[in-house]
């Protein structure tokens, strides 16, 4: 499951990415494997052609890995880098439900971002790590300044 880190409670030896689409396009994109092609089917209604292609959802026509959402590009990194905390402020509705539904990853956002299809994450803050299990708690605990 996931991990939401308040901007405060990031550990000091995590890096932390706020520009998802040039650490994608950078790192993550050399990571691709079988893996990535769901999530590119889910978030960007494309199909994976190859590591470093995708067919347009529009035409079919090819394009580069590099065209993908940055929603997309987002689930990607978290899902191919699970120890750097990603800020998720420029995700969609269906890209967060991805992001919420990974086994692993860590994730931050300055205000309230939650998927309704949360099932549970855990939460880091100055109290330390615990579970939270539902949207309601969740979203009361993003808006603690703790």
């Amino acid at each position: 499951m996931i991990t939401i880190y308040k901007k405060n409670a990031i550990p000091k030896n995590m890096k932390y990415i706020n520009y998802n689409d040039i650490y994608f396009n950078k790192y993550t994109a050399s990571l691709l494997d079988e893996r990535a092609a769901g999530i590119i089917k889910t978030i960007d209604h494309s199909d994976m052609l190859s590591k470093y292609m995708i067919s347009s959802r529009f035409n079919g026509t090819a394009l580069n890995i590099d065209k993908l959402s940055t929603g997309c590009k987002t689930a990607l990194n978290i899902m191919y880098n699970p120890d750097i905390v990603f800020d998720i402020c420029e995700c969609g509705d269906n890209a967060l439900d991805v992001i919420y539904s990974l086994s692993d990853g860590s994730v931050f956002c300055s205000y309230p971002f939650i998927s309704f299809e949360m099932k549970k994450v855990n939460i880091c803050d100055k109290q330390g790590i615990r579970e939270i299990d539902s949207y309601e708690n969740l979203k009361e605990w993003w808006e603690n300044e703790n």
